[in-house]
């Protein structure tokens, strides 16, 4: 997993999860009954970091969050050859899922959930979509997304601790491996899972609040997506 953003983004748009086909791992129900679509500690324009603080990274990549949330934009800067381009994702657009925000005990939740109702694994085998749940801890740092790790929930599917339905083929005809888990529960039992297991990466998405030049950046960026089109 390159950057934790793009799989969130890549979630939306259907595509390919850490080498996986379908989702990775998904849930029946959210962790709560009342979903918001607004989350206000997530509003404002934020530098995205994979690891530490002061981890290295080839790309710049940011986040900016419109007032009611309507807007999720995800801005990803790169220099070649001495010329700066910038490539402007709306994570919130609504084309293929919807980004909602619930709250727990001791963490609060993003989930995503597809339009899809299933997903094709082959042509005999289609397994339930179910939602994407990130993590939001609201750390010193500033506020940190992890994910639920295919590995950990796997582990824990077989030792009975989580109900769930497990498909791994590590011998797919097109050379291509493919792992996922349909998490079954209602909100209370999904709520328990989340809150008292170790289901969650040991990678973590970091988001500090940008700077003054880097928000003047990511406003222009925004401001000229589509122009160039």
């Amino acid at each position: 997993m390159k950057n934790l953003l793009k799989v969130i983004i890549a979630t939306l748009v259907l595509a390919t999860i850490s080498g996986c086909t379908g989702y990775g791992v998904t849930f029946q129900s959210a962790p709560s009954t009342q979903l918001s679509d607004c989350y206000p500690a997530l509003v404002g324009d934020w530098r995205v970091i994979e690891g530490e603080r002061n981890a290295p990274t080839s790309d710049e990549d940011f986040l900016s969050v419109s007032p009611d949330c309507s807007a999720i934009m995800s801005i990803t800067f790169k220099t070649e050859s001495g010329k700066q381009s910038a490539k402007v994702d709306n994570m919130k657009d609504g084309k293929n899922g919807s980004i909602q925000f619930a709250q727990g005990s001791n963490y609060d939740y993003v989930v995503i959930s597809p339009k899809e109702s299933s997903f094709e694994i082959t042509k005999e085998i289609t397994l339930p979509s179910g939602k994407i749940i990130y993590q939001i801890n609201k750390g010193k740092d500033g506020v940190i997304l992890r994910s639920v790790d295919l590995d950990k929930t796997a582990q824990l599917v077989l030792q009975k601790k989580i109900s769930g339905q497990l498909y791994i083929d590590n011998d797919a005809p097109d050379g291509r491996s493919a792992s996922n888990i349909y998490v079954r529960g209602d909100q209370q039992k999904i709520a328990g899972y989340l809150e008292n297991l170790d289901v969650y990466s040991d990678k973590r998405l970091l988001l500090i609040p940008a700077n003054p030049k880097e928000i003047k950046q990511i406003q222009k960026a925004i401001k000229n997506n589509g122009k160039e089109k």
